[in-house]
């Protein structure tokens, strides 16, 4: 049995409740269409037409696998169907590496990533995940790294620092 490696979208609780969230908005304009007044109308095809874009990029949430050969990013419908598909050999890559970003705001983000240098710059990457940077999301982090490492065959290079 091949071993693989998943990371989705859908698993995480901010997938869930952006759905939520939208659906909690769209009960929320319903005055404006229920309105007699023609003003109300015009903002509420505008209200609407907003909850639907959200809803189409919540309704295509993005994974990524690998088997240790390729790596593939998925647009999935609703995380159940794949729409569209990238795949690269991991042979194009040297080294599994987490790197941590400073965001502006909320906590920093850690990025797990496939890295390709060549002279000291980096040529490609692959961004397989991403977390938090609390200890839990770098405890996370650091698994998945080790757990794609292994699979991958390919060296772990370095470790996000503690927070």
């Amino acid at each position: 049995m091949k071993t693989i490696l998943v990371s989705r979208a859908v698993s995480k609780p901010g997938w869930w409740m952006f759905g939520v969230a939208m659906i909690a908005v769209a009960w929320w304009g319903q005055p404006l269409i229920d309105s007699v007044h023609f003003e109300n109308h015009f903002f509420g095809v505008f209200w609407y037409s907003m909850v639907v874009l959200g809803l189409m990029f919540w309704a295509l949430p993005g994974e990524q696998y690998t088997d240790g050969t390729i790596l593939e990013r998925r647009t999935m419908l609703l995380g159940l169907v794949p729409v569209w598909r990238k795949s690269e050999p991991v042979s194009g890559f040297e080294r599994v590496e987490l790197t941590q970003e400073p965001n502006v705001f909320g906590k920093d983000s850690v990025w797990l990533s496939l890295i390709n240098r060549e002279d000291g710059e980096t040529t490609r990457r692959f961004v397989f995940a991403y977390f938090p940077a609390s200890q839990r999301g770098i405890a996370k982090a650091q698994q998945m790294a080790g757990d794609l490492s292994q699979i991958s065959g390919l060296p772990f290079a370095q470790a996000a620092p503690e927070v």
